[in-house]
């Protein structure tokens, strides 16, 4: 069974960096995804008068494949549970990561290193923060951003 976990936290919170130091412990004996939310469409998948480039401006949906990888775009949103199982087509993933993605209904780490939204605190079930900011709050499993194995014991739990 796939393990799918949410991380949220304003802007250079650490998400990335917590989610990239998991992948580098996991990945040489577990297969990971990531899922990455672009709110802004501020993402670039392809280059301006590329074949794949004219096709997606015409309105179609389009796949880039080569011998290395393959790059899906659709020209629309897809509900979270085909978001999930196009991770999943090609191999059964151990782990997805989540990034920013805060309407996706699975378990979810705030990064905290300063500044927070109080909504991503109320819909946490952890908060993944330094040690300045760990007692400030209460009734949620705190874990130590920097202690990525003690992170993945929670993820597991």
């Amino acid at each position: 069974m796939t393990k799918i976990i949410s991380f949220s936290g304003v802007s250079n919170s650490g998400k990335t960096t917590l989610i990239q130091n998991l992948c580098k412990i996991l990945i040489p004996t577990y297969k990971v995804g990531v899922i990455k939310h672009d709110p802004k469409s501020k993402a670039v998948f392809d280059k301006e008068g590329k074949d794949s480039y004219k096709f997606f401006e015409c309105g179609a949906n389009v796949t880039i494949v080569s011998p290395d990888q393959t790059n899906i775009r659709f020209q629309n949103n897809i509900n979270n549970d085909q978001i999930i199982n196009i991770m999943n087509l090609n191999q059964t993933l151990d782990y997805i990561f989540i990034e920013g993605f805060k309407t996706m209904p699975y378990k979810r780490i705030c990064i905290v290193r300063g500044d927070f939204v109080q909504y991503d605190i109320d819909m946490a079930d952890a908060i993944a923060t330094i040690n300045q900011y760990k007692n400030n709050f209460k009734g949620k499993t705190i874990l130590d951003l920097n202690n990525y194995k003690e992170i993945l014991e929670w993820i597991n739990t």
